[in-house]
């Protein structure tokens, strides 16, 4: 706990060290998620969608995916550019430390900048939850905690993914881009958008769909499906098949620096 303690007070003073640039660039990232708001909805409007999916619905689905996002790229950067920690060398001196391997890399890098984010879509996600849900419960408040749980899972395991495919190449960091923020980019959209490939892909093998899609259908009484109060919960699942996969890495890592 105390080592945490540590990670978290060392970045925060790092990130505060200059005031004016830290506050700009918090306040920039918060507004590029307001644009990201404001396309989406502009586009459903343009095509007469919003006949089909109400607009709090569609906020609640974007800010689901924004704050685990945001929080993930707060805390999980250290895995995010596990690529930097592997060019210089710095991967050596992790495993020689007696200390825990995963929280280590996460410790290596948080990045307070993404706080106006996570501010931003809790509050839409916040606004939205009121919107859409009409008799609130303890299951539901338990299903709106468990979306975001499975969002933040999957966008973490997507970095693992990630940093495990830096054991066989760092040269394919952007290829690794494509199913991070890719899957942001496409989960801000009803999976029903799309056809039966992508829905295929996003509720089989990147599981997002399994924490904004089918859980607003339980929440708009759309669908009284049980099985959708607790399938964000299979995420776990995709995590622990990260994490293996990682520690394989691991144990193939050779060393490597400059």
């Amino acid at each position: 706990m105390k080592l945490i303690k540590n990670y978290l007070s060392i970045h925060l003073k790092k990130a505060i060290e200059y005031k004016a640039s830290f506050i700009m660039i918090t306040i920039s990232q918060a507004i590029y998620m307001i644009i990201e708001l404001v396309a989406v909805l502009a586009l459903f409007d343009n095509f007469n969608l919003l006949s089909m999916f109400n607009r709090n619905e569609l906020i609640l689905g974007f800010s689901t995916v924004w704050l685990g996002y945001s929080i993930c790229e707060l805390f999980g950067r250290g895995f995010d550019n596990f690529y930097k920690i592997i060019v210089n060398g710095n991967f050596d001196l992790i495993l020689i430390r007696p200390r825990n391997i995963y929280l280590q890399i996460f410790g290596n890098d948080i990045s307070y900048e993404k706080i106006g984010r996570v501010l931003l879509s809790l509050s839409l996600y916040i606004y939205s939850t009121i919107k859409v849900i009409n008799n609130i419960s303890i299951t539901k408040i338990l299903l709106l905690i468990f979306m975001v749980i499975g969002c933040v899972i999957i966008i973490i395991s997507l970095f693992i993914l990630g940093a495990s495919f830096c054991f066989i190449s760092i040269e394919g960091i952007e290829f690794i881009n494509i199913f991070t923020n890719g899957t942001r980019q496409v989960s801000q959209y009803p999976l029903s958008i799309y056809n039966k490939t992508f829905r295929f892909i996003f509720t089989y093998l990147i599981p997002i769909s399994l924490i904004n899609y089918y859980p607003i259908k339980y929440l708009n009484g759309s669908s009284n499906n049980i099985i959708y109060l607790f399938i964000p919960t299979l995420t776990i699942i995709y995590l622990l098949i990260s994490t293996r996969i990682f520690n394989l890495g691991i144990k193939k890592y050779t060393s490597t620096g400059t």
